[in-house]
Parts: C-alpha cells; structure tokens; sequence
C-alpha cells in the first residue's frame, strides 16, 4: 500500500515536470508562430534590456544554447530523482531570474500570461517540494555503509 503511494507520488511529481516543460515551450513558440510584434509594432516601443545592450547576437545566441542546454540537463535529473538535479534545477532557476531581469521588457499577450503564471507556480512547487516537501528524501544522496 505503501509503495503505491510512493508510485503515485513520483508520477505526480513527473507530472509536474512534464507541464513545466511544456508551458515554457508554449509561451516560447505562441509568439514566434504569430509574431504579435510585427503586427502591432510594437518592437519599437521594449526596451531591449542590459543584455542586449551589452551583448552582441552571438553572444546572446550561445547564452541562450547554455541556457537551453542547462535546463534540459536539470529537467532530466530531476524527472529521474538523482540528488544533483535539484541543485542543477535551483541554479537554473536563479541564473534564469537573473537573465530575466538583465533582459529587458517583455510583452505578455492574452493566452501568455495564464500560461507564464502556471509555469511560474509550477516551477515554485516543484522547488518547495524537492527542498522542503515530500520529495526532499528521493533526491539525498543515498549512504551504503
């Protein structure tokens, strides 16, 4: 009985995971499939940030390949429980806050900003649950003495 607890609760964690995932692709690919700027004109009005500023095309193309690659490696240690996943996913999670708000403006449409929201609490409770809530004991390191 015990163990179908545990099973649940690892497929509802994965869960999780997997609507985390395909939230960020969602609010990624909306904009780009419809390109609300270009039919608004709205792109002469954000403010491009520090990072654009500062940064050249290339520069922020490799950062956004690091970051993609970051965050597909900690989503993938995460979904298998293994201990440095959380930390992967905690500093990922900070260096995203940071290029967050290094970036500049961003507009959220109608169909964003519900879907920006759940990623967002999504992302919060998978944090809560890896580092204070029930999963904490799935992701320690496990000692064999």
């Amino acid at each position: 009985m015990i163990s179908e607890f545990k099973n649940f609760d690892k497929l509802l964690f994965r869960r999780l995971i997997l609507l985390m995932v395909s939230t960020s692709i969602l609010t990624v690919l909306i904009p780009n499939i419809f390109n609300f700027e270009k039919y608004y004109g709205l792109s002469r009005f954000i403010d491009q940030g520090y990072i654009g500023v500062f940064l050249n095309n290339k520069l922020e193309f490799f950062l956004t390949l690091f970051m993609s690659f970051f965050s597909l490696t900690s989503f993938i240690l995460i979904y298998f429980f293994i201990s440095i996943g959380r930390f992967f996913f905690l500093i990922y999670m900070i260096l995203n806050f940071l290029i967050i708000v290094l970036g500049g403006d961003n507009i959220n449409y109608g169909i964003l900003y519900p879907l920006d929201w759940i990623k967002h609490i999504t992302e919060a409770f998978l944090i809560y649950l890896m580092f204070f809530g029930n999963f904490k004991k799935h992701f320690q390191s496990k000692n064999y003495n």
